[in-house]
C-alpha cells in the first residue's frame, strides 16, 4: 500500500531570513483544516520542537518519542516524521535551513559539527535541567520578539546570534547527556568523517574508502570513531545504511530490488542478507 509521503520543504518566501519560529498551538490548528494528522512527511530543514505543557507523542523515522513538558526534539534535514492524532502539548517549533547560515562561517561548523542532529546517536530527544530550559525559553522569546519588530538593522544576523546560543546550549545538553565528548581531539575528523559517510553512503560501504577520503589509514579512522562514539568505523557506515534501508523499506513504494540498486548492492540477495546480518530479520518480514 502506498505511504503518501509528503515532502515538506522550507517556504523561503514565508521566512526569508531562512528561519522561523512557531507556536505549536496555533500550528496544530492550521494542521488540522489540512486533514494531516497521522500522515508521514519527509522534512528538508531542522527542525527543534520546545515542549512547554501537556503531554504527547510524535514520531520520527522508526521511533516514538515521548514528549512532555521541558523536553525537547530535534529532526533532522531527510527524516520522517508523523503527528500523533490530537496532540495534547504546546510549545514552540523552531525550523531553519542551513542557508540561513550560509555566511557564519562558525555557526554554519557547529551545525555541521553538533551531535543534536546526528541521526546516528540513539536519541533525539533531550531533557535539560531547569537553568538550561530556563535559558532557552528565554532565548526562544528573543526571537520572537525579533521576528515581530519592525527594525530591520541587521535583523538576520541578531536573529542568527540569538538561534546559535539556543542550540549551543541545546548542544552542551546533548553532550552531557551522551557519550560524546567535546574535548576529544578526534572529534572534528568524526565529524568530517559523518560528513563524507552522509555524502557516500549510497555509494560506498567501505571503510578504506572513507580513509582514503580523509587522508588517513582505515586503523586511525577506527581510532577516530572508537574514540568518539565507542563503535568501529563499520560498525558506524553500517548504522547509517541500515537507517536508510528502514526508512525506504517503511516509507517509500519500492521493490527490494529498487532499494537494492539505489545503495549499490549488486544484486538484491546481498541487500536482503546484509539487512538480516544487522537486524536479524529480513527486509520482508521487517516491512511487514
Amino acid at each position: 500500500m502506498k505511504k503518501n509521503i509528503k515532502n515538506i520543504r522550507f517556504d523561503q518566501e514565508k521566512a526569508p531570513y531562512g528561519c522561523e519560529l512557531l507556536e505549536l498551538e496555533a500550528l496544530f490548528k492550521r494542521l488540522t483544516t489540512w486533514t494531516y494528522f497521522g500522515k508521514t512527511e519527509r522534512i528538508h530543514f531542522f527542525s527543534v520542537m520546545v515542549i512547554t505543557e501537556g503531554k504527547g507523542r510524535h514520531f520520527v523515522d522508526f521511533k516514538e518519542y515521548k514528549l512532555e513538558k521541558g523536553t525537547v526534539l530535534f529532526i533532522a534535514p531527510g527524516q520522517i516524521q508523523q503527528y500523533e492524532s490530537n496532540p495534547q502539548y504546546k510549545g514552540y517549533m523552531l525550523i531553519f535551513t542551513e542557508y540561513f547560515f550560509h555566511k557564519q562561517v562558525n555557526e554554519l561548523t557547529f551545525l555541521n559539527q553538533s551531535s543534536i542532529f546526528d541521526i546516528t546517536l540513539p536519541n533525539a530527544l533531550v531533557k535539560p535541567d531547569i537553568e538550561t530550559f530556563s535559558k532557552i525559553m528565554q532565548l526562544l522569546f528573543l526571537l520572537q520578539q525579533e521576528f515581530s519588530s519592525s527594525y530591520e538593522l541587521s535583523k538576520k544576523e541578531s536573529l542568527q546570534k540569538l538561534a546559535s546560543l539556543f542550540l549551543i546550549y541545546l548542544e552542551r545538553q546533548k553532550q552531557r547527556d551522551s557519550n560524546v565528548v567535546s574535548n576529544n581531539h578526534y572529534l572534528s575528523q568524526y565529524y568530517h568523517f559523518k560528513q563524507l559517510l552522509e555524502t557516500f553512503f549510497s555509494k560506498d560501504r567501505s571503510v578504506d574508502f572513507y580513509a582514503s577520503l580523509m587522508a588517513i589509514t582505515p586503523k586511525t579512522l577506527n581510532r577516530i570513531t572508537r574514540s568518539t562514539i565507542q563503535k568501529s568505523a563499520k560498525e558506524f557506515i553500517d548504522s547509517r545504511v541500515i537507517i536508510e534501508i528502514k526508512r525506504l523499506l517503511l516509507f517509500e513504494e519500492l521493490s527490494i530490488k529498487e532499494i537494492a540498486y539505489s545503495l549499490n548492492f549488486n544484486e538484491p540477495t546481498n541487500l536482503v542478507k546484509y539487512f538480516k546480518k544487522h537486524t536479524g530479520e529480513t527486509p520482508t518480514s521487517y516491512k511487514g
